[in-house]
This record gives structure tokens, sequence and C-alpha cells, in this order.
């Protein structure tokens, strides 16, 4: 079986005696459809082996490896503080969500001159509008690191457009632990058209912005 198809495992004893933390594990892994479930829809189950290696252990599964919104403040004061990727990735506060959690936006492109400003298309990127999917956060932060790298390539881009990345549209839903809703206990990738900015500020803030 591929590897990425296995849980994720973390022990706080492990961790702290060991530094070792979420790790692949698990054996004779099945994924299998259920008998019809309630109302005609259909159910599907994951099953796997697996034996703990502590007695009073508290332990964890994933699916894939977290990235919290604590992650994400990290990853951000790191570029702030840095002299150089700072010059060309800006960030900002796009709004507030209903938890009053920030909704961050980083500009990153080469410092733009008067004559220069309408001249580059612009990129944008957004990440996590379902909480669970921590695989975006992961992909998201490989593509930071390489736009903010130093290689020709990467200079190239800044040069040539200004990417407007939104790294979590959803941190109200990270934060509590949703799989894929907001705390209004909506699909924010269905509200792309809604209107209802209160409820929904983090898609109303992002469709204004790519409006403008």
């Amino acid at each position: 079986m591929n590897i990425s198809t296995r849980p994720l495992f973390c022990s706080e004893k492990e961790a702290k005696t060991n530094n070792i933390g979420w790790q692949r594990t698990g054996d004779q892994i099945k994924h299998f459809r259920n008998n019809i479930g309630q109302e005609g829809r259909q159910f599907f189950s994951l099953t796997w082996t697996f034996q703990f290696p502590y007695d009073k252990d508290t332990c964890y599964f994933a699916h894939c490896y977290p990235y919290t919104y604590a992650s994400l403040q990290d990853y951000l004061l790191g570029i702030t503080n840095d002299p150089i990727r700072s010059q060309y990735c800006k960030i900002r506060v796009l709004c507030h969500t209903l938890a009053r959690n920030m909704v961050y936006v980083l500009t990153t492109t080469t410092p733009l001159k008067n004559t220069e400003s309408r001249k580059r298309k612009v990129v944008i990127l957004t990440a996590r509008v379902h909480p669970g999917e921590t695989n975006s956060s992961w992909i998201m932060k490989g593509f930071l690191d390489y736009i903010l790298g130093d290689s020709s390539d990467a200079q190239l881009l800044r040069d040539t457009f200004i990417f407007k990345v939104i790294p979590m549209l959803n941190p109200d839903g990270v934060i509590v632990g949703n799989y894929r809703c907001s705390l209004a206990g909506q699909d924010l990738n269905r509200c792309y058209t809604s209107g209802q900015k209160d409820s929904y500020p983090s898609v109303w803030y992002t469709r204004n912005m790519i409006r403008r």
C-alpha cells in the first residue's frame, strides 16, 4: 500500500521521550463500502490494526499531517522578520472572521515602480476553505517557500506577476476542528456568490479583492 494512504499517529509519551512526533503507521489497512445507510445514502469504512507503544498514554490519529492556525502565524512571523523576504512580501489582514480571527493576505512581487503598476497581471491563490484539508496548507507553504526563494525562476515570477495569497480562508474551522464548515455551519466553498458579508466575511472579502 502507498505510504501516503496510511494513517498518521502521534503519541505524547513518544514525543516527550524520544522527540518523535507524527508518523505513518498501521497494518491491514482496508477501505470498503458499507451497506446502504439511512435514506439511501452510501457510507464507507476505513479499518486498520495498530498496537499502542505505551500504557496510559494520550494518542492522536490523523489522515494528513496537521497544520494549525498557530503554525501559519509562526510562518508569517518568520517572513516578517526576514530582512530579504519582507522586501517583496507584504502581509496584511484581509478581514476578521466570526470569531475575530485574522484572515491574512500576502502580496508578493518585486517592488513596483509607478510606471509598472498596471503592467503586471495578478495571480490569486487560496487554501484551507475546508479546514480539514491540511494538505492544502503544506502545498501552500511549499509554494511560498519557492516564490520567496532566491532562485532565478522565483525572481522572474516576482518580476512578472503580482501574487495575492490567502493561506487560510477558514481559520475558525481550523481552530475548532471542523472538517468542512465554518462557524456559521456552512461550507464556504459554496458561498462565494453570497452577499452575506457578516456571515461569510473571508469569502466576501476575497471576492471583493478579486473584483478590484
